[in-house]
């Protein structure tokens, strides 16, 4: 334990709660928007009769899954890092750092996946696949940003021992909005590319 991780006080049942409850609106408010555009997403989709439509260079679907593969492993090691640091244990921030990385390479993967698209000619308005497509990836890969943001903020406090087994809601609470992250692109993924 470092000597900030000591001098400051530990969090009490409280102020865990308060957390906890807080991130339970923040991601009830958010999975309401989320579903509003899915259940749009779903109407506009019935209407189209043949999904997706014929004709269209679709994004590709090798990219596609490893971008899911590699978010999954990146909630994977978070839930992991969040664990250890519960109990203190070794492993808390390097499983942390992985999970973050993989984070940015889901990223990358993502960006990747519209270059791909838009090099092929594809474009935000050119059917209403594609505007759904980049309309859901954009909205998605902004909030996958602001919560890379919380990723990196975390990574700094661990690797200076302000967070750790004496304060991990605020950690807890990133990892769930990251997770939360990964369920949408799943729902996007398994949308677009599967069903």
């Amino acid at each position: 334990m470092t000597a900030l991780a000591t001098s400051l006080p530990r969090e009490d049942a409280r102020s865990r709660v308060n957390a906890t409850l807080g991130m339970v609106f923040f991601v009830g408010s958010w999975s309401m928007a989320f579903g509003t555009l899915f259940l749009s997403f779903l109407i506009l989709r019935n209407r189209a009769g043949t999904w997706p439509p014929p004709g269209l260079d679709l994004p590709s679907f090798p990219l596609a899954l490893a971008a899911t593969v590699v978010l999954m492993a990146s909630s994977v090691a978070l839930h992991a890092s969040v664990a250890r640091g519960r109990q203190g244990q070794a492993g808390f921030g390097a499983l942390w750092a992985l999970g973050l990385g993989l984070g940015l390479v889901f990223s990358a993967l993502q960006t990747w996946l519209w270059y791909d698209l838009l090099n092929r000619g594809a474009t935000p308005g050119a059917s209403m696949y594609e505007s759904l497509f980049f309309g859901l990836t954009w909205i998605h890969a902004a909030h996958v940003a602001c919560a890379l943001l919380s990723l990196v903020w975390m990574a700094v406090g661990i690797s200076t021992g302000r967070y750790g087994q004496h304060r991990i809601s605020t950690v807890t609470n990133a990892a769930i909005f990251w997770h939360f992250m990964d369920a949408v692109w799943v729902m996007m993924f398994l949308g677009f590319f599967l069903f």
